[in-house]
């Protein structure tokens, strides 16, 4: 799939980005240990309030299954995954696949992620306490070659 060269700017800007973020993620994790997760429930509080006021069009869809499915269909449009599948466990969990990441390939190999949460499964976190009203259970990937799978499950109340 070949680029503009204004393609190419916004990819390597989104490079840094996904890159900053894994970053920012692996420093908290191993100055806090597992403390780190009491950052995830804000970060997507957050997203959802800038969703509310900027209309990222992150939510489209009245069921979970629905908002999946467009979510899936913008990040398949967008070129820069071959695969953003849900596979629905039972009505409180979904497994996210992501395959085919432009990223995955060199970022996975040199930040070695797998002790946090992917920005895509964040995005589908934000989402499902969007829909649902519940929070999620916070849950690093599993990070593959070109992918990862991450599990996206209500938390249990207490």
């Amino acid at each position: 799939m070949g680029f503009t060269v204004e393609q190419s700017y916004m990819i390597d800007v989104a490079t840094l980005f996904h890159s900053l973020l894994f970053a920012y993620q692996k420093s908290v994790k191993e100055l806090l240990g597992s403390g780190s997760a009491i950052f995830v429930h804000p970060t997507i509080e957050t997203l959802n309030k800038v969703e509310r006021k900027r209309g990222l069009n992150l939510l489209k869809g009245k069921s979970l299954d629905e908002a999946y499915a467009n979510l899936s269909n913008f990040f398949l449009k967008t070129g820069v995954v071959k695969e953003f599948d849900f596979q629905k466990v039972d009505s409180k969990k979904y497994v996210l696949k992501v395959d085919g990441c432009i990223w995955a390939s060199h970022i996975h190999e040199e930040l070695k992620p797998e002790d946090v949460t992917c920005p895509y499964a964040l995005l589908a976190m934000a989402v499902f306490e969007k829909v649902t009203g519940r929070k999620v259970k916070v849950a690093d990937s599993i990070y593959l070659q070109t992918g990862t799978e991450t599990t996206i499950e209500a938390l249990e109340p207490k």
